[in-house]
């Protein structure tokens, strides 16, 4: 298994996928970094982020990129589209209807507050309206995409219809070797290659990588950074002082054209940062989360509780940017609903108390294990309430 799998250690979903190794289309199991719920949360999965894709035949890996799915797009009936995923149709483009076979979209009548109708006209100019519905249904309001016409848009999972074969099928894998390919599998089983001509704006690995190094010429720590493309997807590995320079980096990297997606190996800088110190630096800039549970892990910030500013994440990653972090990972929930009932700030200790709907917490941190019981009393005293959580954190 290739070196990148200690990257991807969750797995997402499985897709058929056309496999280079075993010049079939096999069951290919996908690993994403994060947790993402493809089938509630499409929206929230953001674009051109890695996917590990393992043929679970032969082994074989590759990189996928989030966007280059067609079942990972939102329902793609929100704007009437060439196929169920991209381009919005206007009058004079063709498509591939399965009982009409090829039309032309002859009008687009989009009404406020539904789908838009289109009018379709065959090769018989017999004009025909179709009203989509929120899904398709059955083979009436299914559109294709064409190719090789529609190529460089091909999404795998597409549906599509072959111009130059006639037949209908679905892209099942894509390649971006010097040039871009669909690989489709046509309704009588067989493979088609489709290439997609070879434009002047279609960038190489070569340029996509010095592209990137000439970006990055000026930067502090350039002389750390090792950068590779291989199918246009980029290979960053660097050492880094604080999480600061890591999104200094993320941003120029976002920003290369063509650029699939990238794969990030940051090392930080050696240090004795601890979780506690994460906390109390959020205290100082007077960020409060009420329930907290922060760790520091791997140079990776785990950062979880409930907050009653909107503004809180942004506050968070402004708050740690000077801090040796490659990553911050934020599951902070708004509830305006909380109450501050009391704050005591000392030296030697710091106690705030909260109450959420009938339950009262306790955060803040202190010197000893006795000072964190006497907290309950205070909490008790404060609101008269049983119903307590203590979260102080006991920091010598």
């Amino acid at each position: 298994m290739s070196t990148d799998a200690s990257l991807f250690p969750l797995h997402f979903w499985d897709s058929e996928i056309f496999c280079e190794k075993c010049e079939q289309i096999r069951k290919f199991k996908i690993f994403s970094q994060e947790k993402y719920d493809k089938n509630y949360s499409k929206s929230e999965i953001p674009l051109n982020t890695p996917l590990f894709c393992k043929c679970t035949h032969c082994e074989n890996t590759m990189i996928c990129a989030t966007n280059e799915f067609a079942e990972l797009k939102e329902d793609p009936t929100f704007g009437l589209c060439k196929i169920w995923g991209m381009g919005i149709l206007e009058a004079g483009d063709w498509v591939y209807h399965p009982k009409e076979k090829l039309c032309v979209v002859d009008g687009v009548n989009r009404i406020s507050g539904s789908l838009p109708q289109i009018v379709l006209k065959n090769k018989k100019n017999k004009k025909m309206e179709i009203q989509l519905e929120s899904l398709p249904s059955g083979d009436h309001n299914i559109f294709y995409r064409l190719l090789p016409q529609d190529a460089p848009q091909a999404l795998i999972g597409d549906n599509v219809y072959h111009t130059e074969t006639k037949q209908i099928g679905i892209v099942a894998g894509l390649k971006f070797n010097g040039g871009q390919t669909i690989i489709i599998k046509l309704e009588d089983g067989t493979i088609e290659r489709c290439h997609c001509e070879k434009e002047s704006h279609y960038l190489t690995d070569e340029f996509v990588e010095k592209n990137v190094k000439w970006r990055c010429k000026d930067l502090s720590y350039s002389h750390n950074l090792q950068i590779n493309s291989h199918s246009k997807v980029l290979y960053v590995n660097c050492l880094l002082p604080n999480f600061n320079a890591v999104c200094e980096l993320e941003k120029i990297i976002y920003s290369i054209p063509q650029a699939r997606c990238f794969i990030m190996h940051v090392i930080m800088e050696e240090t004795d940062l601890r979780s506690e110190d994460l906390y109390k630096e959020l205290l100082r800039k007077d960020i409060y989360i009420c329930c907290n549970r922060i760790e520091f892990k791997n140079s990776e910030a785990y950062i979880a509780g409930f907050c009653k500013d909107r503004d809180t994440p942004q506050k968070i990653h402004k708050a740690l940017q000077k801090f040796p972090i490659k990553k911050i990972n934020l599951d902070i929930k708004m509830r305006p609903d909380i109450k501050n009932i009391k704050t005591i700030n000392e030296n030697d200790k710091f106690i705030k108390i909260s109450k959420i709907g009938k339950k009262v917490h306790i955060d803040g941190w202190v010197k000893s294990e006795k000072e964190k019981k006497k907290a309950n009393l205070k909490a008790f005293f404060s609101c008269f309430n049983f119903n307590i959580e203590n979260h102080i954190w006991v920091i010598n």
